[in-house]
């Protein structure tokens, strides 16, 4: 598809700027980007703002306006404004010109935009909408002194028709937003705005953030495009969406390969669902992202009344099974998701990346690192971020941003409830979304923020399913789980880990870990920031535990982990844990480093089958984990035990894990309290052949020392604890003792000296 280039007519509004640039000034921040310098004040973030539905008419009003704070949201034709704001740069910006940063101050405070513009001639005679790409929180909307609407929420796009407001009498047309914005107190969703930004709370945003744009359209138009692949029947389905469409309209869809028209349906009936078949359907995926284009045409009575350009991607995400356990499926084969937790912010802009180069520059490095996916955290971007995902080729995570505190369950000055205003909010994010077949999962709550109890969390499961059933939902990321939705999400710091999925019927995934800070100096946004997992102090340490966290996460998919999700892509304010620095301009290893980093990446891709569990740790399923057992307070007199010999029946029978005080989430199907605890168990070892032997691992969570005998012969002995299951290599001489298909006797001495305790192992082959 041609993507259209702005119009002529824009020429013009530069022109008009320029005069006014002059009372604008790029202001500071504390560390900047390489793009703020290229911030043109009169022609700021040009492109064309939504991909997935292009037409020809169409003026960009980003700029500059006037901005004032005001006590109320009441139109004065007399208002003076005593500054110049750089739109669609938030006011806290420094790119904004305005860098207004006394947060406690402004919240709750009215602020007023204006501006003028000439309505090209080409747009005579037609409706005229007034878009906004976002605008944090509330807003009303005046045309020359006339209310044409209002929108509450930060996050999504909206539009109002202002061709009753227009004056015909007058080349020059005035728009006035009135804005108003509580932040976190709100109770509406903020994201990781905060007024004390800090830690991992971040520089809040007030007003327009996205860029306001008109276009002309005639009365019978599409309002938008519901665009839904369907691979297993190798088709598309599109519906038009129109408020005037009438018996009389008819669309014509053409879908092209490049310039090649590959399918058509011409005269169908406008307000019926079209299918149309894909001749050898090209699929979607991050290693082939291909895109059809599609040109949709509208006629009434055999007249054309509108035309829009837009594309898809023909892909299916589902949930399959693999080596027993649930895993997500792309286009019906095993995909296994890794990528960046991805803020979204910038020291310059913060919500507003200052160009479309440096939007697109952050995924580019994504996948320079060798991730297939970004996790965007609860903050919803331009829909050029998703345009530049879909061609990329990267799988995006969608957070719905967490609601804030708010007051008595409602929204401050306001009548909707909190829960019921983020629910909305969630629709019209997903809504306005639906098309990009980057988008493969939505995330209803990130961890605890905002998230309420368990029914009224899958509640919003409910309606995020009935709003979407074509994408993975994920009821939790980290923390707050419940048996719901489809996705079973740990976060854990600073390795990688899961916790145990005992249901089995939802896929595994780390939905963050990591957080390795590596400090660099002159690029930071602070100084003396104690926001540390853990830390390393030069590029190669950096690589080397980057390395060993991809080699757990590798350990952990023969258990059933699907995701990973590494923190973070940037540092960002305090947060000094990104793989760049805040401004971009460094990347914290070089390029051979890199290299051997996107091999470790590129290698968990390859397969989940180098484990293969021979006997399952208790916290799985079908676990078979029973164990004779006996608990002491002081260690046993003699050694033997551990012997086959030994007579155990006077010891009692259990199920792992034996334990106490440790995460909750753990599986304790035995309380052991004493220092000490012995176990024994018979296993046969039938699934290990001869060549298999030498593979074979302890998979053990220990705490504290813990000696392990195979057949009487020390197989492993470890001091101190883990805080997460891990390998272990057998000694040669025990693995030689095992004999496939017989009884072998396993035996295990573990020892508690303070804090939790807790004991359980199996056994995997592992190559």
């Amino acid at each position: 598809m041609k993507r259209k280039l702005q119009t002529l007519f824009t020429l013009c509004l530069i022109c008009a700027l320029s005069l006014s640039a002059q009372d604008w000034q790029l202001k500071q921040a504390r560390i900047m980007t390489p793009w703020a310098e290229q911030v043109d004040p009169n022609n700021p973030l040009p492109e064309y703002p939504r991909p997935q539905m292009v037409r020809d008419s169409w003026m960009n009003l980003n700029g500059l306006w006037d901005f004032t704070k005001v006590s109320q949201m009441a139109y004065s034709p007399s208002q003076s404004f005593g500054q110049k704001i750089l739109v669609p740069f938030p006011m806290e910006s420094a790119i904004s010109g305005i860098k207004d940063t006394n947060h406690e101050e402004n919240k709750g405070k009215i602020f007023l935009y204006r501006r003028t513009f000439d309505l090209p001639s080409e747009m005579n005679g037609k409706n005229i909408l007034l878009h906004f790409g976002a605008v944090d929180w509330k807003c009303q909307i005046y045309v020359n002194g006339k209310q044409v609407g209002e929108h509450k929420g930060g996050f999504d796009p909206f539009y109002f028709e202002i061709t009753s407001a227009l004056d015909k009498t007058k080349k020059e047309q005035e728009v006035q937003v009135f804005v108003q914005d509580y932040q976190e107190y709100g109770g509406y969703p903020h994201g990781k705005q905060k007024i004390n930004e800090k830690v991992i709370w971040y520089t809040p945003v007030t007003g327009i953030w996205q860029t306001v744009w008109i276009e002309a359209v005639s009365d019978i138009h599409i309002d938008k495009l519901v665009m839904n692949p369907d691979i297993d029947n190798k088709k598309i389905n599109i519906k038009i969406v129109s408020a005037k469409i009438g018996a009389s309209t008819k669309a014509n869809v053409k879908i092209f390969d490049g310039e090649k028209l590959v399918a058509s349906k011409t005269g169908v009936n406008a307000n019926e669902n079209i299918d149309i078949q894909i001749p050898n359907q090209k699929l979607w995926s991050p290693e082939s992202p291909f895109l059809y284009d599609v040109k949709v045409e509208l006629a009434d009575n055999g007249r054309k009344v509108d035309a829009v350009d837009s594309y898809f991607g023909m892909r299916k995400i589902s949930m399959g099974m693999q080596n027993g356990y649930p895993c997500m499926m792309l286009n019906n084969e095993y995909s296994f998701h890794y990528g960046f937790l991805d803020q979204g912010f910038w020291p310059d802009g913060i919500y507003t990346a200052p160009t479309d180069e440096a939007l697109k520059f952050d995924l580019i490095k994504s996948k320079e690192f060798g991730m297939n996916m970004s996790r965007k955290h609860i903050k919803v971007e331009p829909a050029r971020w998703y345009y530049h995902c879909d061609k990329l080729g990267i799988l995006v995570w969608q957070d719905i941003p967490n609601p804030g505190f708010g007051k008595d369950g409602n929204i401050l000055g306001e009548d909707m409830n909190i829960r019921d205003n983020f629910h909305d909010e969630m629709v019209r994010i997903m809504e306005s979304l639906h098309n990009y077949p980057s988008i493969v999962l939505w995330t209803v709550y990130n961890e605890s923020w905002g998230q309420p109890d368990d029914k009224t969390s899958q509640k919003g499961v409910d309606i995020a399913r009935k709003q979407d059933p074509t994408r993975l939902i994920s009821i939790a990321s980290g923390w707050n789980d419940s048996e719901y939705g489809d996705i079973k999400d740990t976060h854990w710091y600073p390795e990688p880990n899961m916790l145990p999925n005992k249901v089995n019927k939802r896929v595994s995934v780390c939905g963050e870990y990591g957080g390795i800070t590596l400090i660099v100096d002159n690029h930071r946004w602070i100084g003396g920031s104690n926001m540390k997992y853990t830390q390393v102090y030069s590029p190669e340490e950096l690589k080397d535990r980057f390395i060993q966290y991809v080699n757990m996460i590798k350990d952990l998919q023969g258990s059933g982990l699907c995701a990973a999700v590494y923190t973070q892509l940037t540092d960002v304010e305090d947060e000094e844990n990104g793989v760049m620095t805040y401004d971009r301009r460094v990347v914290k290893v070089n390029d051979a480093q890199l290299k051997q980093i996107r091999s470790a990446i590129e290698n968990v891709y390859k397969t989940n089958s180098f484990i293969t569990p021979v006997m399952k740790i208790s916290q799985t399923y079908d676990a078979n984990n029973e164990w004779k057992y006996l608990m002491a307070d002081e260690p046993l007199n003699s050694d033997n035990w551990k012997d086959i010999s030994f007579a155990d029946s006077s010891w009692k029978t259990g199920k792992a894990g034996f334990g106490q005080g440790v995460n909750k989430d753990y599986l304790i199907n035995t309380k052991w309290e004493t220092p000490y605890i012995y176990l024994r168990k018979n296993i046969t070892f039938d699934k290990v052949s001869a060549n298999d032997l030498s593979k074979l691992k302890l998979h053990i969570f220990h705490d504290e020392d813990c000696d392990i005998y195979i057949n009487g012969i020390l197989a492993a002995s470890v001091t101190g604890y883990v805080n997460r299951y891990v390998y272990l290599d057998i000694n040669k001489e025990a693995l030689a003792s095992i004999k496939p298909g017989k009884l072998n006797l396993v035996a295990v001495k573990c020892k508690q000296t303070s804090g939790g305790q807790f004991i359980d192992l199996g056994f995997s082959i592992k190559d």
